[in-house]
């Protein structure tokens, strides 16, 4: 098609940059879906960290982003597109353009700041919606949550579940700190909204198990717990820091139970990877968390330890036992895949939507 004729989309994946996050996940999966999506009369421009190779599709042109003062202060130094779509909330919109794809994730920071540091956050969230064409968001609680406390001033908000990669199948390695003993699991960045410092205490309660906590552990938080477990004396808890990807594979399928008390989640997506392999789910009653877990997961309706370590030895062999209902919660997490997520069909009709919008 001639190239004037033709329309151009922008995706930003400056999230490449960190690939074991969630976001940098779905940055990966993104960059291969898309550039094998072949949409007549669509062409891709791939925002790419400096860091990260360029990505060569006949469907893609790269764009490294060197230097995001630059970007910012000199936007025509980017392509002029005819959409441009921002992955997530925090990724920046450095050049205007006719239609905007604005996803949100999650609101958290509405439990996690407090006064004008939280005001600041909801005011740039609102700029970004004003400027939206379309919002998209991963959850119908964070739907609800956008509805609350913004303006949406009658613009579509659509919820698109998370694609989620399918990893039960791939290869694992056993991590170094692997104790041998029966474990439990969980996994994230280990900020205060995840409630991992709860934990510590119901392990005291199961003594005969082991547990690992792993994620990204550059907060005070990380050290919060280690404290605690160090002043409680509590010798099955370990904060293990970042894992890599067949690290945690292995975590997930050799787990007796994947143990997730986050109080701030937008999707979860921890829960539904450990559903993949067939493992007892414990999580929170917070967010959306009951909403994606569709009845396969335990839920602790109260958060105090002694009740948490109770509902793990009540319902953990009982589980097992269910092979039907595994089997079901396994589709359920299948369900979740990015050929869902991004397909041809889907990606038609949303581009197609917004080239008909008015703005």
């Amino acid at each position: 098609m001639n190239k004037a004729k033709r329309k151009n989309i922008l995706i930003d994946l400056s999230d490449l940059k960190h690939p074991n996050c969630g976001f940098g996940q779905i940055a990966i999966n993104y960059s291969k879906r898309f550039a094998n999506l072949p949409i007549e009369g669509l062409h891709f421009f791939y925002l790419l960290p400096n860091c990260y190779p360029k990505i060569h599709s006949k469907n893609v042109t790269s764009v490294l982003v060197r230097n995001r003062k630059i970007r910012k202060w000199f936007p025509f130094t980017l392509p002029k597109v005819d959409i441009w779509h921002s992955v997530n909330q925090y990724n920046k919109l450095y050049r205007q353009s006719p239609k905007f794809i604005f996803t949100i994730h999650d609101l958290n920071f509405l439990f996690e700041q407090e006064g004008q540091k939280r005001q600041e956050f909801l005011q740039r969230i609102q700029q970004k919606i004003d400027k939206a064409t379309i919002i998209t968001t991963i959850s119908h609680y964070v739907a609800d949550e956008i509805k609350k406390y913004t303006n949406l001033n009658g613009k579509e908000i659509r919820v698109i579940y998370n694609g989620v990669e399918r990893i039960d199948q791939q290869e694992g390695k056993q991590p170094k700190f692997a104790t041998g003993r029966p474990f439990f699991f969980t996994i994230g960045e280990i900020r205060t909204k995840k409630n991992f410092h709860l934990l510590v205490d119901v392990m005291k309660f199961l003594p005969e198990y082991d547990l690992y906590i792993c994620g990204k552990d550059s907060f005070q938080y990380a050290d919060e717990i280690r404290t605690q477990i160090k002043e409680k004396a509590v010798g099955n808890v370990f904060v293990t820091g970042m894992i890599e990807q067949t690290e945690k594979i292995w975590l997930y399928r050799n787990c007796q139970a994947f143990l997730f008390p986050s109080r701030g989640e937008g999707f979860g997506l921890p829960v539904i990877e450990a559903m993949q392999f067939g493992k007892a789910v414990f999580i929170s009653n917070y967010t959306c968390l009951p909403e994606i877990s569709n009845g396969f997961a335990f839920i602790w309706e109260k958060l105090e330890p002694e009740a948490m370590a109770k509902s793990i030895r009540k319902n953990l062999p009982l589980f097992y036992e269910q092979k039907e209902k595994i089997d079901q919660m396994k589709e359920h997490a299948y369900s979740f895949s990015y050929e869902k997520h991004i397909n041809l069909k889907s990606a038609t009709k949303l581009f197609s939507v917004l080239l008909a919008s008015k703005r």
